[in-house]
């Protein structure tokens, strides 16, 4: 068979709509599927980081039956009870719930392919779009750990898509099922709500006075799909927050002292997730002299950053410029998970050479500028909500998770970049092509050059292996990780490390350097209130109360957030007889958090039965 009749095949074939949008659904399953697989076999698989621990956690109480928080949401509820249904219906399987991830993003994959069709009108563009969304890098990755991302990214998708349906025949239905669709993303990841009124901007463009109707029922649908978290959130604690009260403190992060266009936290608040709603509660709560309710905690950082900027205008410029430098950078600004440690150290398809986002930005750039001389209306769209997002990210701050959406806006553009290309070449097209080119060359440079506040995380990863490690109770390879990540920084291996590994020491019966290894610490970190902790810990455990008792006492004033330290004092106070003094610490526990099971149990066994502090 010629080349010429297998190149005529090759092209009848992918000439079909179905052929193409099946392709590309089953390529970008069974490469997530793989990752999946390869996922289970790192030591991360069993046990999740920080937002995904907390979701995990989060599930197991909703699949054991309860429904209600008991407080307002902190982080957006759609994920983790969307987790726990598949706890409760289909068993606790990570592996599960990586597939149907897979899943999601596949149908987030072909939609996107199908975007691009009926956008720019080319099966070509479906397919080159359906081949980045699938080789997409960071979606790749973000499918196997217990991420919200794969349903954010499809609820998103999906939200454009009925709403490009409007756009074209201004069907109320069609509107309001958008609307609804986006409140529904808007569960996933709060920020999505400030594409609402780039929605109505572009149905008022397109349909002026006829499509009021329209905007009020897209507004309704809205309204309708984040009220289950405001009902919840106002029937648990009588107070009004919208879907959670994350949004002023990340309002802080961006635009504060201590900002620099990243996720660079306060110095008085911790990254884990649940320290930090803690630390953002007893912050504020210190600062204004009496108990607040969740959404007086979001207002006053709130109020904090917009005095920061009201004081700094100079400060947020220069903030804003380095947020758009980092949006739109090559470099995965790390949050969670580093892709680029894992990349490294274990056998993943991450090492393959799959497309990175400069990729995507530059191809966006390029498809943009040349379809814009016939499809101006859909490129408009396109470039619309792709600014529109980066705004919301701009009042806040830039990690890879949070632009990963943008990609919604730009995949089309760029899949669709390469029959632009082919047209504009073909009919010699030479003005609009050189600003194409000048366009994604821009956008190349901006992707390429080198992040504007670069960090070494080799330390900090080795640490949290170490963390994972021990965890597993992989003792010598905790151990190991642990050596790996003091030998590269001290500091930077993180202090929740050196208490893993003393743990790991103390597991295999070396008490000797488990002490030598939190005596190290204490000197590395000698304000941090949880290492002391931990030597206090273990002073108590070889019964050394009087000095474990001091030690608690002196970790809590340096961390007066972390609730472990009050059971410990309570149980200690109990053990050597003062009760009423144990009593005082399980009332100030209880005061930060009322449902805290440890703090609960000790209140009820303090009538003077003896323990032992764990």
């Amino acid at each position: 068979m010629s080349l010429r009749v297998l190149n005529r095949a090759f092209f009848q074939f992918f000439a079909n709509k179905k052929v193409v949008l099946g392709t590309i659904f089953f390529v970008t399953l069974a490469l997530r599927c793989l990752f999946v697989f390869q996922w289970s076999q790192t030591p991360y698989a069993t046990m999740p980081l920080l937002d995904a621990k907390v979701y995990h956690d989060w599930a197991l109480t909703i699949a054991s039956g309860e429904l209600l928080r008991g407080k307002a949401f902190y982080q957006s509820p759609l994920f983790p009870y969307m987790l726990g249904l598949i706890y409760a219906f289909l068993g606790q399987s990570f592996i599960l719930v990586g597939i149907l991830n897979a899943v999601l993003e596949a149908a987030t994959a072909t939609m996107l392919a199908f975007m691009s069709l009926t956008a720019f009108g080319s099966i070509g563009a479906a397919l080159a779009t359906g081949l980045l969304a699938a080789f997409y890098r960071p979606t790749i990755f973000y499918t196997a750990p217990l991420m919200k991302e794969p349903l954010g990214l499809f609820l998103l998708t999906v939200f454009f898509l009925i709403f490009q349906k409007g756009l074209e025949t201004n069907r109320a239905r069609s509107f309001f099922l958008s609307g609804c669709l986006l409140g529904l993303a808007a569960l996933v990841r709060g920020n999505f709500l400030c594409l609402a009124p780039s929605a109505l901007i572009v149905g008022t463009y397109y349909w002026r006075r006829v499509f009021l109707k329209s905007g009020v029922l897209f507004a309704l649908g809205v309204m309708l799909a984040v009220s289950p978290a405001t009902l919840h959130n106002y029937l648990v604690c009588d107070d009004f927050v919208l879907i959670n009260y994350t949004d002023g403190f990340n309002l802080y992060i961006g635009n504060s002292p201590t900002a620099n266009g990243t996720n660079s936290y306060p110095p008085e608040v911790s990254t884990d997730p649940v320290q930090e709603e803690m630390n953002t509660i007893w912050v504020a709560t210190k600062k204004e002299g009496h108990s607040l309710s969740p959404s007086e905690v979001s207002h006053f950082w709130r109020d904090q950053a917009l005095a920061y900027m009201v004081e700094n205008p100079a400060r947020i410029v220069e903030l804003i410029f380095n947020k758009f430098l980092a949006f739109w950078n090559g470099h995965e600004q790390f949050d969670n998970y580093d892709i680029s440690f894992i990349e490294k150290n274990f056998d993943t398809l991450l090492s393959w050479p799959l497309v990175p986002f400069w990729v995507v930005s530059s191809l966006s750039a390029v498809g943009a500028v040349l379809l814009s001389r016939r499809r101006r209306k859909q490129v408009f769209l396109y470039v619309l909500f792709a600014a529109a997002y980066m705004g919301t990210l701009m009042l806040f701050y830039v990690t890879d998770r949070y632009r990963l959406p943008v990609i919604v806006f730009l995949l089309p553009l760029a899949g669709a970049a390469f029959a632009a290309l082919y047209d504009g070449v073909r009919d010699k097209a030479c003005k609009p092509l050189v600003m194409a080119l000048l366009a994604g060359g821009f956008f190349l440079f901006l992707g390429l050059r080198p992040p504007l506040d670069p960090v070494d995380l080799t330390a900090f990863n080795w640490g949290t292996l170490s963390m994972v490690y021990s965890d597993l109770e992989q003792d010598q390879k905790a151990i190991a990780a642990f050596d790996k990540a003091v030998s590269y920084s001290p500091i930077q291996a993180g202090a929740s490390a050196y208490a893993r590994a003393s743990y790991a020491y103390e597991h295999m019966g070396n008490e000797k350097s488990a002490q030598e290894v939190l005596e190290q610490a204490i000197k590395v970190f000698p304000d941090n209130g949880i290492l002391l902790y931990n030597y206090a810990r273990f002073k108590a455990a070889r019964n050394q109360l009087s000095e474990a008792l001091q030690l608690f006492e002196r970790a809590l004033q340096l961390s007066p957030f972390y609730l472990l330290n009050y059971y410990a004092l309570a149980k200690g106070y109990t053990l050597v007889g003062q009760r009423d003094r144990a009593r005082y610490f399980v009332k100030v526990g209880l005061d930060l958090d009322p449902s805290d099971p440890l703090l609960n149990q000790v209140m009820a066994e303090i009538d003077g039965r003896e323990g032992v502090i764990k």
